[in-house]
């Protein structure tokens, strides 16, 4: 070996000790030699990674393939996953997982014990797989050159908490003797992920990420049961947290409809979209309206809802100084249509006076949820005649009006509310995008 590569590998080795990393390490690496420097060889950089964790310690790296093949053989299938991680796959000693999605490939005395099964786990990286295993084994992940949009162990958070964007899928594997095999696995990871980047600084919050520099690429050293257990917090509060926090990746958008369906299944209840006009391009408007739900969603006049709902004796909408006198339903009505905005503009506390005080809740099938800036004469409210001043004309944001429709969401939730919401679209300016608008409000009142 000549004195240049000593060199450099002496480096390598020198800037890994400083990052953190020291013998007995389990490290899963994810890397980009590129970004490491054109000076250093893939090899001398793994040679460097196995010095810095040593007999002791155990090296993992992401092997995942094409997947365009036929079926995966672990032998022979070559890595997508970069220079370093293709390079370490063939060194001797090497083992790689049987799964034809997610292989990964190790190296050192916990190799056998983390890949084992792999295949048979419910998911890609789900309980039973080798990031799994690795994070809750006291193991670190180390990027090298890549961001946080590189970290597999987020599919395993993702898994934990059987999200609703996971899929289904099949795929196939050559066994060492010859047999192939089918399988089926759920909660497997795809798409896009834009937000994830932002669990960084909840990262250093937790002091669970050291950062330093590998050859000329930065470097994070990253705790792996912790970042898991943070991530999972982060996710179970808000399915959306690694998601694009915008409306324009195809991807975070189908992710962003299969959790708010999700949301409307768990919750039994439906969302219609009422209009005074229908926007021209009919098409791309239905085309968003499934972007908000997998269950019924449509959009109708609010003159036809009058016309087929409410005049045809099955339900009833009484004004709002009557409502609050429904102590049970006339004949021939199966439900009461309810409107916390003009009950709001007639002086009554649409929450208070109506929900909370009366029976009448129990027969509600429907509400029209908007909201408003609105002139309260009731009793126990003053007059906010400024307000509309202030707002200068523009809508407000559901839930942040008169019509408390956050109390009444809640309160129709707590005694397992099956009806239909319908969500009031004003008659302005872009429809498709002050719908989106209003649904994408709406999602944020559902708990």
């Amino acid at each position: 070996m000549n004195d240049f590569s000593y060199d450099v590998k002496r480096n390598l080795i020198d800037q890994l000790k400083e990052l953190g990393i020291k013998h007995g390490d389990s490290l899963f690496v994810h890397s980009s030699i590129r970004a490491v420097g054109g000076e250093v060889k893939a090899r001398e950089l793994i040679e460097a990674l196995f010095f810095a964790v040593g007999k002791e310690g155990t090296l993992l790296f992401p092997t995942f393939t094409s997947r365009n093949e036929e079926y995966f053989v672990p032998s022979q299938t070559p890595s997508v996953m970069g220079a370093v991680a293709e390079e370490f796959r063939k060194m001797p000693g090497v083992i790689r997982s049987f799964h034809p999605r997610h292989p990964v490939a190790a190296k050192g005395p916990m190799a056998e014990d983390l890949l084992k099964d792999h295949e048979k786990a419910s998911g890609p990286c789900s309980e039973g797989t080798p990031f799994f295993k690795h994070a809750n084994s006291g193991g670190q992940i180390l990027l090298i050159g890549v961001d946080l949009d590189t970290l597999t162990l987020l599919h395993t958070a993702e898994a934990m908490l059987d999200l609703a964007y996971l899929n289904c899928m099949e795929a196939a594997y050559m066994d060492e003797s010859g047999i192939i095999h089918h399988v089926k696995m759920k909660q497997a990871p795809g798409g896009h992920r834009g937000g994830v980047r932002g669990f960084e600084k909840v990262f250093r919050e937790h002091g669970i990420i050291r950062y330093g520099r590998i050859g000329k690429g930065a470097a994070m050293l990253i705790d792996a049961k912790k970042s898991l257990d943070v991530m999972t917090d982060i996710l179970s509060k808000d399915p959306m947290a690694a998601l694009c926090p915008g409306n324009s990746c195809p991807d975070c958008e189908t992710f962003k409809a299969r959790i708010r369906g999700k949301k409307l299944t768990d919750h039994n209840i439906n969302v219609s979209v009422l209009l005074t006009s229908m926007p021209e391009n009919k098409e791309a408007f239905e085309d968003m309206l499934r972007h908000f739900s997998t269950t019924k969603i449509g959009y109708i006049t609010k003159k036809d809802f009058e016309i087929n709902e409410l005049k045809r004796g099955r339900k009833i909408m009484p004004a709002p100084e009557d409502i609050v006198n429904y102590n049970s339903l006339p004949k021939g009505c199966i439900g009461l249509v309810y409107y916390p905005l003009k009950a709001a503009k007639y002086g009554i506390q649409p929450f208070y006076d109506v929900l909370y005080k009366n029976k009448c809740r129990e027969y509600i099938t429907d509400i029209f949820i908007e909201d408003g800036i609105t002139q309260i004469q009731g009793e126990s409210e003053r007059a906010l005649l400024y307000l509309p001043y202030l707002d200068k004309g523009e809508r407000v944001k559901l839930g942040d009006g008169h019509a408390q429709l956050r109390e009444i969401v809640s309160a129709m939730r707590m005694r397992n509310f099956s009806g239909t919401y319908h969500i009031v679209v004003p008659n302005k300016g872009n429809i498709i995008l002050m719908t989106y608008e209003m649904l994408r409000e709406f999602y944020k009142i559902i708990p």
